[in-house]
């Protein structure tokens, strides 16, 4: 077997199913059950947004949704927006606007928050935004929870980050209530709820859409591991990953679930035509971008984390420290042209058993431009490289017709190189979601 492949998997995630579930009913509907083997790699894209010099937001909003139906032309599986508030280099408080602005005009991909952030929303109104979700998205939405990181977001909603891990639990209970039960009442430590009446829009995805966490610190894990819920992880290394991965397998199994895999591994990625570019052209970016991990290593150094966060007053230090070349060697991030790109992909999926790879192509405020014509080598040029792992096959249409606007135009801002040729964009066929 596949490395990457996963075993047949239990419909573990909702505990609260009704009778008639069968064990794979925690999958969309329509998805067929998975047999040994028989799936692999998934890919995915974390959609992040960083506004860009002599442009407005009105324009990195539109381009963010001309980046999901290029996802969708190359192959892609999903595509995920993150939440930040009252932070001016990621200008996204509500990732649902994106998701359903986006579902217009995709047909397969898949759509996931990543994540909701629970304690700054009351669990009523998340649920139900869900539901739309899920009936905007025709059954094509992931719920994506976490319970936040930034101190600064906390102290905007007046919310104690101390707490945020028992909102988070206590808002995912009432979530899948709400989700599940036509009539309850819970009166909770932070929530109250009265519910009444069914679910309104009712679910598409049935018993409810599939979830999705980011879990890296030993709690979060465990905890995911118990309900068997998949889990992404960002900028770990490989030998943490792996570490995790085991810690996750054994509480899985020890609640009864068969061992499958569920990490989502992220990753920074830049495809040029050769490697040298790659590493020339994305290195200023992706120093730009690795500068969240200074932020949150002076979060650390001025005591704003607390206690309950301490593997990122680990982490982040560990990370910000590190300098280009080495971010590289320890395959944090991707780059290079098509081959080495190809062969850093194949050499994670050797070394972990993953359910995804999640990728960002947008680093920092790189140009637009250069973001197009990474993500069109990946699709043109890599794809193909690594068919072994992944959930499907993904053909190229070299006769489609011109490609999308956005690709034709070149950011003010970008150095200057000839274009490569551009990933053609394909005919959209609607296919089960997974």
């Amino acid at each position: 077997m596949n490395i990457c492949s996963y075993k047949k998997n239990r419909g573990a995630i909702d505990e609260t199913r009704r009778g008639g579930d069968d064990e794979t009913s925690w999958l969309p509907r329509g998805t067929p059950s998975p047999e040994p083997g028989g799936w692999e790699m998934r890919l995915a894209i974390w959609s992040t947004t960083t506004p860009r010099e002599n442009s407005t937001h009105m324009e990195m909003f539109r381009r963010q949704l001309e980046e999901v139906e290029l996802a969708e032309r190359i192959g892609i599986d999903q595509i995920w927006f993150f939440e930040h508030h009252l932070q001016p280099t990621a200008p996204v408080p509500s990732p649902n606007l994106l998701i359903a602005a986006a579902a217009r005009t995709t047909q397969r991909i898949r759509f996931a928050s990543m994540v909701n952030i629970l304690p700054f929303r009351h669990p009523l109104l998340v649920a139900e935004e869900a539901a739309m979700l899920d009936n905007l998205t025709g059954g094509r939405f992931d719920m994506g929870l976490g319970r936040g990181l930034r101190p600064p977001e906390f102290e905007a909603f007046g919310v104690d980050q101390e707490r945020s891990r028992e909102m988070f639990l206590e808002s995912f209970e009432i979530i899948r209530r709400v989700w599940a039960d036509e009539n309850f009442v819970h009166h909770g430590k932070y929530w109250t709820v009265q519910k009444d009446a069914p679910l309104s829009p009712p679910l598409v995805q049935r018993p409810h859409p599939p979830f999705l966490v980011s879990a890296q610190s030993e709690e979060s894990l465990r905890w995911a591991a118990q309900y068997d819920i998949p889990f992404a992880q960002i900028d770990s290394m490989v030998e943490q990953a792996k570490r995790d991965q085991a810690l996750y397998r054994e509480v899985q199994t020890a609640h009864g679930h068969p061992p499958a895999a569920r990490l989502y591994l992220m990753r920074e990625i830049y495809v040029a035509d050769t490697d040298a570019r790659a590493y020339t052209e994305a290195r200023p970016y992706l120093l730009q971008y690795w500068e969240l991990w200074n932020r949150y290593t002076q979060f650390t150094r001025g005591g704003k984390l607390p206690d309950s966060y301490d593997f990122w007053r680990r982490q982040a230090p560990m990370l910000h420290a590190m300098s280009f070349d080495q971010i590289v060697a320890n395959d944090m991030v991707i780059l290079g042209g098509p081959e080495r790109v190809a062969d850093t992909i194949l050499r994670l999926a050797s070394r972990l058993e993953l359910m995804g790879l999640a990728i960002i192509f947008k680093l920092g405020a790189m140009p637009y431009d250069m973001v197009e014509r990474s993500m069109s080598l990946f699709g043109e040029e890599v794809v193909a490289r690594i068919r072994q792992v992944l959930t499907r096959a993904v053909t190229v249409d070299r006769t489609a017709a011109e490609p999308s606007s956005s690709i034709q135009r070149a950011a003010s801002n970008s150095p200057p190189a000839s274009c490569p040729a551009v990933w053609p964009p394909t005919a959209s066929t609607a296919r089960p979601a997974r």
